[in-house]
């Protein structure tokens, strides 16, 4: 049994803490922050069940003292690097929601922080604590499958409006001097992009280290950042990942992936089943029915409380953040669809936005593993390999959208 407090009730922290209230014989809800003007359903709930309500997370690091194990850490991008700092400093262990940081420098400076003073941070990319996603590592780092050759993958998702302005930070390139770079790379479908790296690497414990990164970022919604990327990365093993995905979709696609191999092709769909099909064109067909976010809380709590590493340790995802930031160099800046192909509808009590064709093109793309402006698409705009070698500093030089 660890004691977990949580930075916020509301949200993506409420999912979460109803989750915890699944396993009460592995975890136990101590205590939230609540901004009380924002009046936050989630928080009187959490009232009700005996949580102990604090307006802000320093009132809550002073009282909790010697009261709770670890401090949960699900807020905005910009914000992580901080309060991770904030809640080391004060003595408790962390599990921070993904993406670690926005740029590289920050993500350097935050590991060198939590070195210095000893501690571990969990990092919740929840996809990598699954089951099917460690069997999967174990069997190619166990070189059954031969060596990883390439990966391509697809997710198309719907976020309507009402998604982009729940905050002020959704969508967003930097909230004043601090950089967010929001959007599928980094957020809702970062999970696929770390997945790819992770199996692509052979080895246990890591990430594929990328060496050059082709990207085309896009943006049909009226936002800063990118709804709309089509990557792709070369590792330094020689791994060709192709990388598409969208939050305009018309049709939802739950993400795909297929991983070729010497030996075998694997096919993982919607996070939760893998068809591996051998060269001898023998099927293994492996699944996860497990709710996944309570599987990651599981095994969170059973590695922090057996000193075990964590499946998503900080340490472990510099690679995902050098990719998101060598994405975002090679794209240059986050181009805009040209109006004539945009449909913006009334749509669930908010305006989804559609870019005619899109679903197709990214579809072509995973097939054929080429990017956008590979195929054609008319809007689309053809960019360069950006070689990461000694990359520390994002940007490298003015970014603009």
């Amino acid at each position: 049994m660890i004691r977990i407090a949580m930075i916020g009730a509301g949200g993506y922290a409420f999912e979460l803490i109803k989750r915890i209230w699944t396993i009460p014989d592995k975890i136990k809800l101590v205590a939230v922050t609540s901004n009380p003007a924002r009046k936050r359903p989630g928080a009187e709930t959490c009232r009700q069940k005996g949580v102990i309500l604090f307006d802000t997370v320093d009132d809550m690091l002073e009282s909790m003292q010697g009261k709770c194990d670890v401090i949960f850490i699900p807020t905005s991008i910009h914000t992580h690097s901080s309060l991770t700092k904030t809640v080391l400093e004060a003595g408790f262990d962390v599990f921070l929601e993904k993406p670690p940081t926005a740029t590289i420098q920050d993500y350097d400076d935050l590991v060198t922080f939590v070195t210095k003073r000893g501690k571990k941070v969990a990092l919740c990319f929840q996809y990598l604590y699954t089951s099917i996603m460690q069997r999967m590592k174990e069997q190619i780092s166990s070189g059954k499958f031969g060596k990883v050759k390439c990966i391509r993958s697809i997710g198309a998702w719907e976020r309507l409006d009402n998604y982009f302005s729940r905050s002020g930070w959704a969508g967003k390139l930097r909230v004043n001097d601090q950089w967010v770079l929001d959007g599928t790379i980094n957020n809702p479908l970062a999970h696929v992009l770390c997945n790819n790296l992770y199996l692509a690497s052979t080895d246990r414990w890591k990430l594929a280290e990328p060496k050059t990164v082709q990207a085309e970022l896009y943006h049909a919604h009226n936002i800063e950042s990118e709804d709309i990327s089509s990557l792709r990365i070369i590792t330094t093993d020689g791994v060709e990942i192709v990388y598409l995905a969208t939050l305009c979709a018309n049709k939802v696609l739950e993400p795909v992936t297929i991983i070729e191999c010497e030996k075998a092709t694997i096919e993982y769909a919607e996070f939760n089943k893998a068809i591996i099909t051998y060269k001898s064109r023998k099927k293994e067909e492996i699944s996860d029915e497990t709710e996944l976010r309570v599987q990651m809380l599981k095994e969170l709590a059973l590695a922090y409380e057996n000193k075990k590493p964590y499946y998503g340790s900080l340490e472990l995802c510099r690679p995902f953040t050098l990719t998101v930031n060598g994405a975002f160099e090679s794209s240059r800046m986050t181009h805009s669809v040209a109006p004539r192909y945009v449909q913006r509808f009334e749509y669930k009590d908010s305006i989804k936005t559609v870019v005619s064709g899109l679903d197709d093109s990214l579809m072509a793309g995973f097939k054929q593993g080429k990017l956008l402006s590979e195929l054609g698409v008319p809007w689309a705009i053809k960019t360069k390999p950006f070689d990461l070698a000694g990359y520390t500093q994002f940007p490298s030089d003015a970014i603009g959208n």
